[in-house]
Formats: structure tokens, C-alpha cells, sequence
């Protein structure tokens, strides 16, 4: 009876400390000089991560696309560019980009850099997803820097569903859109 008492409080005990790790942490890198709160904002695709080496394609765009969303949903004026000349497989050349945004009569502009991914959690297996991003805002027409934000976040140790690591997009984009903004 008391070892099996034993057995399960551990077990259970267990269980908690493997549901929670979990975390998001964002910060502030620089201190913006302008906000970008009331300013058009282009926010140009991220640059896909890579992973073992090899680019995983087709993370930067979408990523990009939550991140707008969310600065659209804090009721800032957003849009992605919609020139093809901008792609999430190359990094954004900036003085490229700041032409294209003054020209098109953006203020700002934001180009991200997605610095770590691992897309690993399925059932059970033990591998925690993680997703971290770096995004640079500049000024448009000068192509200054104007501040920039990171932000992180990892999965648990196991999970009950398969849940790509792109379940991160909305938080991360969230909170790094909220440091932006204060």
C-alpha cells in the first residue's frame, strides 16, 4: 500500500515537472529611437531557419504573415511587400527594402530572422520544439536602425498530439508585437 502510494505521487510528481517546461521569453534588444505604434509598417518575409544545416523552406512567410496580423489585430497599419523580388529562402537585402517601403509609402519596415528551430515534438518522443526569432525595425527613409526585439519559445518534453513547431508563430509574433508597441 505504501509503496504504491510512493509510486504514484512520484508518478504524478513527474508528470507536472515534464508539463511544465514550457516557456516564451521576448525582450527588447534595442531601444526603438521612433515607435512603431501609428506608423506604416512593411514587414518583410523572415528568413527561414536552419536546422542541422540545411534550410527548413517555407517557415519565413507565414511566420511573417501571423506577424502582420497580429500588428494589424494592435491597430497598426501592416502589409507584406508585394513585390516576389523578397523571399523567406534569402535574407532581405535592407537598402533594397527601405527603397521599396519609402516608395511605397511606408515609414517603417521590419525584416526577421528566424535563429533557431526545431520541430521535433510528436508523441512521446522526447525532443522539445523550439522558436526563436529576431526582428530589426528601420526607418524607411533613412534605413536607419530603429530598435529591435527577440523572442524565444519551447515546447514541452513530450506531447500528447502532434503539434508543429508552428503553433509558436501566434504567441511569439503576440508578444514581440507588444514589446514593439510599449
Amino acid at each position: 500500500m505504501r509503496s504504491t502510494l510512493l509510486y504514484i505521487v512520484t508518478l504524478l510528481g513527474y508528470m507536472f515537472f515534464l508539463s511544465s517546461c514550457a516557456g516564451l521569453n521576448v525582450k527588447l534588444d534595442t531601444p526603438e529611437k521612433s515607435s512603431v505604434r501609428g506608423n506604416r509598417v512593411m514587414v518583410f518575409p523572415f528568413y527561414d531557419p536552419f536546422y542541422k544545416g540545411h534550410q527548413v523552406q517555407g517557415v519565413g512567410e507565414p511566420f511573417a504573415t501571423v506577424f502582420t496580423n497580429k500588428l494589424l489585430a494592435a491597430g497598426n497599419s501592416a502589409e507584406l511587400p508585394k513585390s516576389r523580388e523578397f523571399s523567406s529562402l534569402n535574407m532581405v537585402d535592407v537598402e533594397k527594402a527601405c527603397r521599396y517601403a519609402a516608395d511605397n509609402g511606408y515609414a517603417m519596415l521590419i525584416t526577421g530572422i528566424i535563429t533557431e528551430w526545431i520541430d521535433g515534438a510528436t508523441n512521446w518522443s522526447g525532443t522539445v520544439d523550439v522558436a526563436a526569432i529576431t526582428v530589426k525595425v528601420y526607418l524607411s527613409n533613412t534605413c536607419e536602425l530603429s530598435g529591435s526585439a527577440s523572442g524565444r519559445q519551447n515546447g514541452r518534453w513530450f506531447t500528447f498530439v502532434n503539434a508543429p513547431t508552428t503553433r509558436f508563430f501566434e504567441p511569439l509574433s503576440k508578444e514581440i508585437v507588444e514589446v514593439l508597441l510599449k
